[in-house]
């Protein structure tokens, strides 16, 4: 393999994961190309062979281990380096100690809990297959593939124009014309405006409505929807699906004007026709036209200048006549701005805007809508990003940053274009503790250690309509401190910190993708806990909230259907999550379970179980999920469940002395209990 390049295949069916593993090889010198389906995923091995493969252990076409064998079977490919991806199932010591006997050379990961360390696996599983594979023979494929992929990487020219793109461009020059005919609600130039500035400046406002973009003859449309680029639409031929797929080589030039030919014979959208042709799978063709559409929009972040207008009104278009369905942009503004940044953003245009950060304190933008947007999924990006605590000059952020000054300078550049951060010349001041309440007042809500402002929000999905709905009806019913899961007596940086956490979780960033009545009632939760916090971090306030509490404390107990019956259906969900092994769900729906009902061992069991199932190799889940169902156990010492949990927690992580200790005190509780005494006779057999 070339020391400066590579080709890597990745075949992963879960689309976060998919997203995560692009972003840790971002920074690689690897050619990245994706496949969702074991499937597809042999079509493409079969029109390039790729230098190394990253493989989920499960395919939404069946076990990620038979690729695996077929890529073994093969003399092209037998030894190309796998590194398997364990995400749900095929966790354990034993998998991972049969996959790298098996399928040699081969590294093994469980996800996301060691996505970290993909990059260095992949660099040495590609130098250990060099070696492993040094005398294998490479014997001819049978048969070459109808359309060969090009080798070159360079893409020949186009010989046949796209009529979508002419038939898009003719849109936009009308649409544009009726625009600039219309009053503008905003208006102005680029280059007072950057681009960058502008989106932040729409998301803060939740507009909807279209922007037209004009520099020269070139036009474009962004479409937003509550202040959410969702669409862009061009009046440049050469931004087209088949650029797009000819630069990406994931199809030949013979391919695309065979595509272009039944294009203008069958009217027929392009993308369909190479699926059914065969050269392009469904996932690529999805894949494709995301990246053709942000490719469109991300060239107006190179635009030294130009003219802007904004013009309110509906829901974006779904469907533009004969361009057939818009595609809703994936990326949130800031991440969209990152993207742009890292793009067009030289040495000089992040000097400028770094130029007004020299010498003074980065702090945190106090608007929530803001401050916590989505803007890099990279798991030391984020840390860097939370590291920001507004008590730190510039220089001191970008030298001790953890990752490399040069990216730490653009993060800043792109988190100050979004609007998450501001320069100051005074440091942000730490919270201070409002009056303790008196010794004889008991808190208004049972004990609840609030997360670390570093937490696991972003790696967890957002809740289904039915927890949101559950969500929504207790932050409704209950009091502030109920809300945010905080005693009445808890210092402002307690309140803080579990504030960020639960504002994060339910951030309309979170949300942008889901239906209208998802995103209300995210809204309404981010909105309801945006309100708690204000009141309970400024003293007066807090105070006077204290005070009318106190007076209604009888029915500030949480008692009755609506929290209980929340908290029940939280959980049985996330049982449900368990049993089918989506332990990222059920962690989720046990902790807002939790959350609701803390006193509940029940629900404190659960979710520590839940913890170290979803990561059983990382000791920091470990611990947590250790203190969880320790604190099960000190709130009911009686709890079957609890017991049993922990019974398995110190079975699985190599204690089985403290396995049957556990399991001897639930025979106690449940002397009928036959498949544990069963697994108390396998322990004792193993000591």
């Amino acid at each position: 393999m070339n020391a400066m390049s590579g080709y890597v295949l990745v075949v992963e069916s879960d689309p976060d994961l998919q997203r995560r593993i692009g972003d840790s090889l971002r920074a690689s010198r690897y050619e990245i190309a994706a496949e969702t389906e074991g499937s597809w995923a042999r079509r493409s091995i079969a029109v390039r062979t790729p230098d190394a493969v990253v493989l989920g252990t499960s395919l939404t076409d069946g076990a990620g281990f038979a690729l695996a064998d077929a890529l073994r079977l093969d003399p092209e490919t037998r030894a190309t380096p796998i590194v398997f991806i364990a995400s749900r199932l095929h966790r354990g010591a034993g998998h991972r100690t049969e996959v790298l006997r098996r399928y040699a050379p081969a590294s093994y990961l469980i996800a996301p809990s060691e996505l970290g360390a993909l990059r260095t696996r992949l660099e040495a599983a590609v130098a250990a297959g060099t070696a492993h594979g040094s005398d294998v023979s490479r014997l001819p494929l049978a048969a070459e593939p109808a359309y060969p992929a090009p080798r070159s990487s360079t893409p020949a020219p186009f010989t046949t124009t796209d009529p979508v793109q002419r038939r898009e461009k003719r849109d936009v020059e009308r649409t544009a014309k009726t625009l600039t005919t219309s009053d503008a609600d905003l208006r102005g130039a680029l280059k007072r405006t950057p681009f960058a500035r502008l989106l932040q400046r729409l998301f803060a406002g939740r507009k909807t409505g279209s922007l037209l973009l004009m520099r020269d003859t070139t036009k474009k449309i962004v479409f937003f929807a509550a202040g959410y680029p969702v669409s862009v639409r061009s009046n440049v031929l050469g931004e087209c699906l088949g650029q797009i797929l000819l630069q990406e080589r994931l199809i030949s030039n013979e391919a695309l004007q065979d595509s272009l030919r039944r294009m203008k014979a069958e009217k027929r959208h392009q993308g369909e026709i190479l699926v059914e042709m065969g050269v392009l799978s469904p996932y690529n063709l999805s894949r494709a036209l995301v990246e053709q559409a942000e490719a469109k929009l991300f060239e107006i972040f190179a635009w030294p200048d130009g003219q802007y207008m904004f013009k309110e009104g509906d829901a974006p278009p779904t469907e533009a006549p004969g361009l057939g369905p818009a595609l809703r942009l994936d990326r949130s503004p800031a991440a969209l701005i990152l993207e742009g940044v890292r793009r067009h953003y030289d040495q000089a245009r992040q000097q400028a805007v770094l130029d007004a950060y020299a010498g003074r304190y980065v702090v945190l933008n106090p608007d929530p809508v803001l401050r916590l947007q989505e803007v890099t999924s990279e798991p030391t990006e984020q840390q860097f990003v939370h590291d920001i605590d507004g008590r730190t000059r510039v220089e001191t952020v970008i030298a001790s940053a953890p990752i490399p000054r040069d990216s730490a300078r653009l993060l800043l550049v792109a988190l100050s274009q979004a609007g998450m951060i501001e320069p100051s010349d005074e440091p942000a001041r730490p919270a201070t503790a409002p009056a303790a309440a008196p010794p004889s007042t008991p808190p208004a809500a049972p004990p609840n250690t609030p997360p670390n402002a570093v937490s696991k929000a972003d790696a967890l999905p957002p809740l289904s309509i039915t927890q949101l709905g559950l969500v929504a009806q207790t932050v409704r019913a209950q009091n502030h401190y109920w809300a945010l899961g905080v005693r009445i007596d808890d210092p402002v940086e307690i309140v803080d910190r579990a504030y960020e956490t639960l504002a994060r979780s339910f951030h309309p960033d979170r949300y942008r993708q889901r239906p209208d009545e998802d995103r209300r009632l995210a809204q309404e939760i981010f909105d309801r806990l945006g309100e708690a916090h204000r009141v309970l971090r400024e003293p007066a306030r807090r105070r006077a909230y204290a005070a009318r509490v106190e007076k209604q404390r009888p029915s500030d107990v949480p008692s009755g259907p609506i929290p209980a019956g929340a908290a029940k259906e939280l959980f049985d969900t996330g049982i449900q999550h368990l049993r089918a092994n989506r332990h990222r769900e059920a962690v989720e729906a046990f902790r807002q379970a939790a959350r609701m009902l803390p006193d509940q061992a029940d629900f404190r069991a659960a979710l520590g179980w839940s913890l170290f199932r979803e990561a059983p190799a990382d000791a920091r889940a470990g611990r947590a999920a250790l203190a969880e169902l320790r604190r099960a156990i000190q709130l009911d010492p009686k709890s079957r469940r609890a017991r049993y949990y922990l019974g398995y927690f110190h079975a699985q992580s190599g204690q089985p002395d403290l396995a049957v200790a556990e399991f001897e005190k639930l025979l106690e509780l449940d002397p009928g209990a036959v498949e544990v005494a069963d697994e108390i006779r396998r322990l004792r057999e193993s000591l």
